[in-house]
């Protein structure tokens, strides 16, 4: 287990007053704090330790994209997790709330770091690398936010007093724009190849996952190829990814240890009551039959009451978490292709390297209806439980049908506190 710990410089907190009513504490000024190359290092790395926060990487975003979709139900008591489940989400659910406040918490940590980045004398190579990286992880947070929430506040300053708290809701068109923006200024400025930090990889995947969500497919087509091109390889071994920790398909992954402030509750919350968990997240039947003969990605559902193995540390929670790996760099050139009605060849090369390391034949297609119903199956099992499945289905308008709601439903309702606290959200 890579341990990453560090002193950070600058705590952070969220003031009863409102969610986006974050500032730093008095203790250590943020400006005496950053003063030189370490603190800025350090202060980066607070950044990066926000997104394991329960609200976010931690549990939260994982979990929601496959409880409230069709491969997870709550088999546990917290009723919370229930509306999710039903895609009856009230406005004071104390989930909805951490699955907004979590990612703004990233973003101010950011903002915060950038100002002060670009009051520090550093070589202009070193300084756009570091604010690279802090775009990186700034545009991440604005990403999921969008995911799940039809519109957000743009916030791009730091909350250094009173004047900034409150801010009204962007149009999704400006947000994407922005998060566009600031990958196109961080790529091919990290030179880092560590797949547990920011790297031009890591940037180049997400331009794909937004160039897909926002139907610029040619983009989307064009930056997955960029990345698979690389040092870049899917594992032998479907069942290593879980094992393996930093290895040759991740492209992006958060590392968990078993101290109290860092690490994960998700082994706990898959795994059953007889084993010691909560078994609040489990596999939905029709998602269990939904695998083909021979797939060994079944094979990580296991017992009588069937749980999801790929997290494992029940008792330290220090299973890591992909943010990105190679596998879904495949899938997302497959589904371009399909959406600009491409070489259907190519497409089902993308669709049988995912199938091939799943033990599984080769599928052949030339029915684009077909192949998108094909790709949409194997992102499905591929990512089970690794929180894609409701984006999936919200992307490619297939969620009204499958999880029978309506369009009004695809994103989640603004939190409650954060409505009756910002007078800028009416």
């Amino acid at each position: 287990m890579r341990v990453m710990r560090y002193i950070v410089v600058l705590v952070f907190i969220w003031s009863c007053e409102g969610m986006l009513d974050l500032q730093p504490t008095n203790t250590i000024s943020a400006e005496n704090a950053i003063q030189n190359e370490t603190d800025l290092q350090n202060a980066i790395r607070g950044c990066y330790d926000a997104l394991q926060a329960d609200g976010y990487f931690g549990r939260l975003h994982l979990v929601v994209g496959d409880l409230a979709a069709d491969n997870a139900y709550n088999g546990g008591t917290i009723l919370d997790y229930d509306q999710f489940n039903r895609n009856q989400v009230d406005s004071d659910n104390q989930f909805l709330e951490e699955l907004w406040v979590a990612p703004f918490i990233a973003i101010n940590r950011c903002n915060t770091v950038i100002y002060y980045t670009n009051s520090l004398e550093l070589d202009d190579e070193a300084k756009e690398a570091y604010l690279a990286e802090l775009y990186f992880i700034r545009s991440l947070s604005y990403y999921n936010l969008l995911r799940l929430f039809e519109s957000t506040p743009l916030k791009l300053e730091p909350t250094l007093d009173n004047s900034n708290h409150h801010v009204p809701l962007s149009e999704r068109s400006l947000v994407y724009e922005q998060i566009i923006g600031d990958l196109k200024f961080a790529s091919n400025k990290l030179k880092q190849e560590d797949p547990y930090f920011a790297t031009d990889l890591a940037v180049k995947t997400l331009l794909a996952k937004i160039s897909l969500d926002t139907r610029k497919y040619e983009d989307a087509i064009e930056y997955a190829d960029f990345v698979l091109t690389q040092d870049k390889r899917l594992l032998d071994n479907y069942e290593d990814l879980f094992i393996k920790e930093g290895n040759d398909e991740s492209i992006f992954e958060l590392s968990f240890t078993e101290t109290v402030s860092d690490k994960n509750r998700l082994a706990e919350y898959c795994w059953p009551t007889n084993l010691g968990g909560r078994y609040e997240i489990a596999p939905e039947i029709n998602f269990l039959n939904s695998f083909e003969n021979g797939d060994v990605r079944k094979e990580l559902f296991l017992g009588q009451a069937p749980y999801c193995n790929k997290y494992e540390s029940i008792a330290s929670g220090a299973d890591n978490v992909y943010i990105f790996r190679l596998a879904e760099l495949y899938l997302v050139r497959a589904e371009a292709r399909t959406q600009l009605r491409g070489n259907t060849t190519l497409i089902m090369n993308d669709l049988n390297k995912i199938r091939a390391r799943a033990g599984l034949s080769d599928i052949y297609s030339t029915s684009y209806n077909e192949l998108m119903e094909f790709i949409l199956i194997e992102r499905r099992h591929e990512f089970a439980f690794e929180g894609h499945r409701r984006f999936d289905l919200v992307r490619t308008n297939r969620a009204s049908d499958v999880l029978n709601i309506k369009e009004d439903q695809y994103y989640f309702p603004i939190p409650l506190n954060e409505i009756t606290t910002n007078n800028q959200i009416n």
